[in-house]
């Protein structure tokens, strides 16, 4: 608690003494009265004193368990406790500065008579992880405005606002899937469904033949069932730079908000016990404890059981790390301004940022004139399984996904997009991007794979119920 007395009517004073001397000098009666009105001033304000303050502060969030980039009110309740009328009230609350206040304001000015509370009511955009909120700090001031007192005021109720912990719970509606790791094939083999019959081949099992048929006709054929192949899923998420921007200042970042719904997904898929590997584009060697390979790619393969788990959550650690400590973090205005400066066009130019310049921005990708792949997917396709699905979690400000989807699609790997949609649609150039992402998805469906749009004003597990299906189909 510090106390401060303000020299405020100094000017009072000087009056009161020239008024006063004055008067004496010329004898005038006057000028001696007149000097009983500032001096009444003076008087004041040295009387006046700060309201003994007696509080009981209380604070809750509307949400207890946010997901990132949900917005979350929150209320603070300061009561006088004590039996002096506090005429003038200052309350600010400790929020954290990793947090933006997007509606109302974490502070106020009031007069709180005694038994009686005021309320703060504001909101906050969240990210990943827990934050703890600091004590609200309490100023009173005299009525006379020439003393105060300043105080931190403990609180009561919730203190630490975590987006972590569900982050680890799948979704209880897709957890419940009956089956799930199988991929069915156009062509016969070994299964459960029928697909085909042929003629007869020396060396056929005995159980596969027909016996009906040849009983009708005197043929030997052979049954063949849909051909089932263990599928694996191979988790793609979109860290570059050029993916690290936000829809306003103080939201999650496209690469965050990818990297959390990776992280969902192989929670997911690893509850439901398909075989899953994680990778990440955009990531610098010599980061994320060596995870990171020779080619660039940091990969996690379901065959390392003994550190798969600790491995994935260095990864997703890492990823979120590195998108919010990133000093070229930038609103969309920003990448659009740098895109007009860069082509003199208000449209994404085509970048791939999975290296880094100087100053942290992306480097422009180097397309062969045969159309050649640039080399960040070349790595990618050369560490995909050939029985793999991928998934590809991306913000979609560029052409780079597009491109992949391609390459995946005349390989014949099946291709689920999940897009945090971090455009926006209030300002001239917001709108802009976001036609060009709509062209992007239009041109990733057109490849035959599946998309799945994430509003981000919705709760992740929206994203998740629309994608698993395709992921984990009950065949």
């Amino acid at each position: 608690m510090t106390h401060r007395r303000i020299k405020r009517w100094g000017v009072g004073l000087v009056a009161t003494l020239a008024l006063t001397g004055f008067g004496l000098l010329f004898a005038s009666e006057r000028l001696i009265v007149a000097a009983a009105i500032p001096l009444a001033y003076v008087l004041y304000g040295t009387l006046s004193r700060v309201p003994d303050g007696e509080f009981t502060v209380t604070r809750s969030f509307e949400t207890p368990d946010p997901t990132p980039g949900e917005e979350v009110a929150v209320t603070l309740t300061v009561e006088n406790t004590g039996d002096s009328v506090l005429t003038d009230c200052r309350i600010i609350d400790g929020v954290p500065e990793e947090l933006a206040v997007v509606d109302g304001a974490p502070r106020a000015c009031v007069a709180i008579p005694p038994g009686e509370a005021t309320e703060l009511t504001y909101t906050v955009v969240t990210k990943r992880g827990e934050y703890d909120f600091g004590d609200p700090t309490v100023r009173l001031r005299s009525l006379a405005a020439t003393e105060r007192q300043t105080e931190t005021v403990a609180v009561d109720g919730d203190e630490t606002l975590s987006c972590a912990n569900a982050v680890r719970d799948p979704p209880v509606q897709d957890a419940s899937l009956r089956r799930a790791g199988t991929l069915p094939t156009d062509t016969g083999g070994s299964g459960l469904e029928f697909y085909a019959t042929r003629q007869y081949q020396s060396g056929d099992p005995m159980n596969r033949v027909d016996w009906r048929h040849y009983a009708k006709t005197g043929e030997f054929v052979t049954v063949q069932y849909r051909q089932e192949q263990a599928i694996r899923t191979v988790l793609i998420v979109d860290a570059r730079p050029v993916g690290r921007i936000t829809p306003q200042p103080g939201y999650p970042t496209g690469a965050e908000l990818c990297a959390y719904a990776g992280e969902r997904l192989f929670d997911a898929l690893s509850a439901a016990g398909v075989a899953t590997s994680v990778t990440a584009v955009g990531i610098e060697q010599g980061t994320l404890d060596g995870l990171v390979g020779p080619d660039g790619l940091p990969w996690v393969d379901p065959e390392s059981s003994g550190h798969r788990d600790s491995h994935a959550r260095t990864l997703f650690s890492g990823l979120q790390t590195i998108a919010e400590s990133d000093a070229e973090t930038s609103t969309l205005a920003d990448l659009l301004e740098r895109r007009r400066a860069s082509d003199g066009l208000a449209t994404p130019a085509r970048e791939d940022a999975g290296t880094v310049g100087e100053g942290g921005e992306s480097a422009t990708t180097t397309v062969a004139p045969d159309g050649g792949l640039d080399e960040q997917t070349r790595h990618l396709l050369a560490r995909l399984p050939p029985n793999a699905q991928v998934v590809l979690c991306t913000p979609l400000v560029d052409d780079w996904p597009a491109d992949l989807a391609r390459s995946l699609a005349v390989r014949g790997y099946p291709l689920v997009v999940v897009s945090p949609d971090v455009t926006g649609a209030d300002t001239v150039g917001q709108r802009i991007v976001e036609t060009t992402r709509q062209f992007t998805l239009q041109t990733i469906e057109r490849t035959g794979a599946t998309t799945v749009s994430w509003d981000i004003d919705q709760p992740i597990d929206y994203a998740l119920r629309r994608s698993l299906p395709h992921l984990l189909s009950d065949q």
